[in-house]
């Protein structure tokens, strides 16, 4: 557990203040000691919040089209999502000339708030804690505190390929 934050807290300090319109992926370990594991349990703390249950749903869905069923009892991996993010806000400026005289324009602003980070899934050994396998996500998670499924579910894609 120490291990995790520790990972953690060193991905949160290399967020920049960037904020890119997708998901970047980053498949940042893959151990050959997947190989063989059939069967997994997902972690889930029992104070999560719902951002983390749904990446938690989602990533447990992954692994169960690549082939692997959930063993509560004595499973082989222990699998858990984890958001390391930064609160963000920015002006949204909108331009509207349409119906308009020619030489009218109207602006109107407003402000999107969201958080900005990155999305860590693990694979752990169940009986060492080992990392097998972790893949990472950078870029913004949510937009009016609304969690952006579509990227987050299409990044998490492209990292399970990646999954021996």
């Amino acid at each position: 557990m120490k291990n995790l934050l520790l990972v953690a807290g060193i991905l949160f300090t290399l967020i920049s203040c960037k904020t890119p319109e997708n998901i970047i992926v980053d498949q940042v370990i893959n151990n050959s000691g997947l190989s063989g594991n059939k069967t997994f349990q997902v972690i889930t703390k029992a104070d999560a919040s719902r951002d983390i249950l749904m990446l938690n749903k989602l990533f447990e869905k992954k692994m169960k089209e690549r082939g692997y069923s959930i063993d509560e009892q004595n499973p082989d991996l222990l699998v858990q999502s984890v958001i390391a993010s930064i609160d963000y806000e920015k002006e949204v400026l909108e331009y509207a000339g349409i119906g308009l005289p020619a030489n009218a324009t109207s602006i109107s602003n407003h402000f999107e708030s969201g958080k900005y980070g990155k999305v860590i899934f693990l694979i752990q050994n169940a009986e060492t804690y080992e990392v097998l396998w972790m893949g990472t996500g950078t870029g913004v998670l949510t937009t009016n505190e609304i969690i952006d499924k579509g990227s987050i579910n299409s990044a998490l894609d492209q990292l399970i390929a990646g999954l021996n």
